[in-house]
């Protein structure tokens, strides 16, 4: 795109998300964002990516933002209760708004940053890395093409070490970052909420909402904190399921375990950002089939490089968020985590849809 082509003057409200840093360098590289500034209340961690960014103007606080910077959309890293409040002061100044994930720390407030943005008239946009992966939309075509038959069910697994006992004193990003992952007020959950979403999101997409949830989580290794370390849901569907597990409790991984779609006819592994391998029912009469072919993924439009690229962008050409990233879809990946939670506490099969209209 030559330089002079249109730009979206993007600015970021709230430092507080870990994948702060990340979204910033995207936006700063993207043809279709012009970077105006950010907020970050924090000084200390303000400080570091002041140090990282001299050229972006920063600002203690937001209204001095949008006075000065004049932003046209906005990407919020706000943890995941201040985002409703961030949602709501970007919409009535009528501006655009992307959310890092998951949308909110629970489904009713993930309702009011929707109703909000499209009471006020401005578009809302959830942000999930892996649905910048070719993989995963080489499986989804498949999937549709039928390629393994009606989808049964998937599994998924995301996780890493999670936090080190001593993540206050590894500086700003971590103190900050860590700080309010690990409290249930601000995040909505533990792990469960930060990486059993990423698996809700996919079952959503592939498979629509499921009727029922039934979870099983707590905390296992870290002492520090009180919200879960470590979580399972299973979604139930009328004929299928899907398994989707979280953990920050997983430091090391002696063989990578691929997400993979089961279908009546066959099976995909994503086994690869830009890969996935396919397995179908065999000619010989085998009760499963073990043979198997590699996919090189379809490389996906230029626009579908990062999270900014692809809201600034679609801002630009009126495009629709589509799929994970609707607010719609990432409602429904929500109330998903919310049942779940409220399996893991009760011990109970929770049905959906969840009565968020009422007390």
């Amino acid at each position: 795109m030559p330089a002079s082509s249109p730009r979206i003057r993007l600015a970021f409200v709230g430092g507080e998300h870990l994948h702060f840093g990340g979204l910033l360098d995207s936006a700063l590289a993207s043809p279709t964002a012009e970077v105006v500034g950010f907020s970050i209340a924090d000084p200390e961690l303000r400080e570091h990516f002041v140090k990282l960014h001299p050229d972006v103007p920063a600002f203690e606080g937001s209204d001095e933002l949008y006075d000065k910077a004049k932003p046209e959309a906005i990407v919020t890293c706000a943890d995941n209760r201040r985002a409703a409040e961030v949602v709501a002061d970007a919409a009535a100044r009528g501006v655009h708004i992307m959310k890092e994930k998951p949308m909110a720390a629970d489904v009713r407030l993930a309702e009011e940053m929707a109703t909000t943005a499209a009471r006020h008239g401005v578009r809302l946009m959830v942000n999930w890395p892996h649905n910048w992966r070719s993989g995963i939309h080489t499986a989804k075509q498949l999937v549709d093409d039928g390629e393994i038959g009606r989808v049964l069910g998937i599994y998924h697994r995301a996780g890493h070490g999670g936090p080190p006992e001593n993540f206050a004193a590894r500086g700003p990003v971590s103190r900050v970052g860590w700080g309010w992952l690990i409290e249930r007020a601000t995040n909505g959950g533990g792990a469960a909420v930060d990486f059993c979403s990423y698996g809700a999101a996919m079952s959503r997409w592939f498979m629509g909402q499921p009727s029922h949830v039934v979870a099983h989580g707590g905390r296992y290794s870290k002492d520090f904190f009180t919200v879960e370390d470590t979580g399972i849901m299973i979604l139930g569907y009328p004929r299928g399921h899907s398994v989707v597990e979280g953990s920050w409790t997983q430091p090391a991984m002696p063989v990578k375990t691929p997400t993979i779609v089961y279908g009546e006819d066959g099976a995909i592994a994503l086994t690869g950002p830009d890969e996935v391998t396919v397995a179908n029912l065999g000619t010989s009469g085998e009760l499963v089939s073990t043979e198997s072919k590699k996919v090189q993924a379809t490389p996906l439009p230029a626009h579908f490089k990062s999270g900014p690229d692809y809201f600034t962008y679609s801002l630009l050409h009126d495009l629709p968020f589509e799929n994970m990233v609707s607010p719609l879809q990432a409602r429904d990946t929500q109330e998903i985590l919310d049942a779940g939670l409220r399996s893991m506490a009760s011990g109970a099969q929770v049905g959906l849809p969840m009565a968020t209209f009422v007390d």
